[in-house]
């Protein structure tokens, strides 16, 4: 190796080791002042340190639940006077603490003060106290008054806890990403964007570009109209905002409509929906600028684009997908009236109207472009197998064709025979295990676990036991239908008889 070569690799490892120091400084000098004007606000103000788990408050000395911060102050100033603050930081790396200042005073000198900023000038030209006003003071400052929440910075109240959560935050996201533009409200969050999300490849789409275009839009309509936001789990309607859940769609829309009659829009777009469309329910669709009732949600976007002068794009999609839950007893499409035998299904059919995306090499579509590239992550060849046997297809379609003409009513196969022959029906395969495998004699019998007598089939066992013995089934199984009296073991097969026989 020559001179200049090892010099060179020595200046390297020094350049190196001198970045790794500057880092090093930017967490020390961000992370300590922060802390110290932390730990003025909590020695000197009435201001209360409080946590968070699942929209509950919880002390943050001893974790403690409770109801409203007027039951957190009481209970710090009993228990928690002289407290330890390693609780209150314990967790919070470089992200900001909460605190109550609903009655903010100085404890120095009792002068009440309205907000954070005033507090922290106060003590430094009052009390002469080492305030930083450069850095961070470090804490999420939550007013509670009249039985509402109360964003200190821009005055807007709330009736629930997470709405006032997810709102406060947009004011404190003072670090940007330079990349993307991103916004985050620490460093820490900022460092683990950079680290994961890779913004600065060239296939990374910051959130000022084409893919924001449609939240836009969908921002706009749901400020504009009644088109209402909701999630599914289960065959349930989930509410956004408080996370309520019924399966009546009118009772979801009266209390959209009285509950949730005025809402931040932000705050619709939870952090799993991603780059995905919004559900939005459209059964009551109205402009809430001039009460015109709309059918179809592209005519209600024509109509804010125009009459209203709404600045909607009209390049980019909207943004939503469009659903007339009605009264939950029919599904038919929002867009083109077709029929669907369950929500799940016509959400499948609603997303075929809005494939941006199109695979090239098996033509399969999709709504958004991140869909597109997890599809294309898997290779085509031989992508789709069949579950009843080892074929396997490059597309959905093969796959299908293969189902309707190999294995079309032969549903149940005998796992005991090498070629695994299949049967239509369940009382056919038992016959055949009972003849070909010598199964114990009285196999191919169905006995009446309350008199002992025997049926041929499972269907005739069924009709006598719901003939004769009603009554013991009713008085053994503790989950009985008002509607009709059948009775079952549990509560959720009860809902899904309800659901299944009288819509409820």
């Amino acid at each position: 190796m020559t001179m200049s070569g090892s010099i060179r690799q020595i200046w390297a490892r020094s350049t190196s080791r001198h970045e790794g120091s500057e880092k090093k400084k930017v967490i020390f000098f961000y992370s300590i002042p922060q802390r110290k004007n932390a730990e003025l606000i909590l020695d000197h103000s009435t201001a209360y340190p409080f946590k968070t788990r699942y929209n509950q408050v919880l002390c943050a000395y001893c974790h403690k639940k409770f109801e409203s911060l007027f039951e957190l102050r009481e209970h710090s100033d009993k228990y928690h006077i002289n407290p330890d603050k390693k609780n209150v930081f314990y967790g919070l790396r470089h992200n900001l603490m909460k605190i109550d200042i609903s009655n903010l005073k100085c404890k120095i000198c009792t002068q009440t003060l309205e907000n954070v900023n005033d507090l922290m000038i106060h003590f430094a030209q009052k009390h002469n106290l080492p305030v930083n006003l450069k850095a961070s003071f470090g804490v999420l400052p939550y007013k509670f008054v009249n039985d509402h929440w109360m964003c200190v910075t821009c005055g807007k109240t709330y009736s629930e806890f997470i709405e006032i959560k997810n709102h406060i935050t947009t004011h404190f996201m003072d670090y940007n990403c330079e990349k993307c533009g991103t916004t985050f409200i620490s460093y820490q969050a900022l460092r683990d964007h950079q680290r994961q999300v890779k913004c600065f490849k060239s296939a990374y789409i910051p959130r000022n570009g084409r893919v924001m275009q449609p939240r836009s839009n969908a921002e706009i309509i749901l400020q504009c109209s009644t088109a209402y936001p909701f999630r599914t789990w289960m065959s349930n309607l989930f509410c956004i905002f408080c996370r309520i859940k019924t399966r009546n769609p009118v009772f979801f829309r009266n209390h959209m409509a009285t509950e949730h009659k005025t809402y931040d829009v932000k705050n619709a777009f939870y952090k799993k929906l991603k780059r995905g469309f919004l559900n939005v329910d459209i059964t009551d669709l109205k402009c809430k600028l001039c009460s015109k009732a709309f059918d179809k949600l592209d005519i209600l976007v024509d109509h804010l684009k125009n009459e209203h002068e709404q600045p909607i794009n009209s390049d980019a999609e909207n943004g939503l997908l469009p659903f007339k839950l009605d009264d939950g007893s029919s599904w038919n499409c929002a867009i083109c009236n077709n029929y669907s035998i369950n929500f799940d299904i016509l959400k499948k059919h609603t997303q075929s109207h809005f494939d941006n995306y199109v695979c090239d090499t098996c033509g399969e579509g999709f709504l958004t472009e991140s869909e597109l590239i997890a599809h294309n992550k898997i290779p085509h060849e031989n992508k789709y197998s069949c579950s009843r046997c080892s074929a396997t297809f490059s597309n959905l379609l093969e796959r299908n064709d293969h189902l309707k003409t190999k294995h079309t009513s032969k549903r149940y196969a005998c796992v005991y025979c090498e070629d695994k022959p299949r049967f239509s029906s369940w009382e056919m395969r038992k016959k055949h295990q009972l003849v070909v495998h010598n199964f114990a004699s009285g196999g191919d019998s169905f006995l009446c676990t309350f008199c002992g007598k025997s049926f041929k089939s499972r269907s005739g066992k069924y009709n006598h036991i719901t003939r004769v013995h009603r009554n013991i089934r009713n008085s053994v199984l503790g989950f009985t239908c008002s509607i009709c009296t059948i009775s079952y073991s549990s509560q959720l097969f009860l809902d899904k008889h309800l659901a299944r026989k009288h819509n409820v």
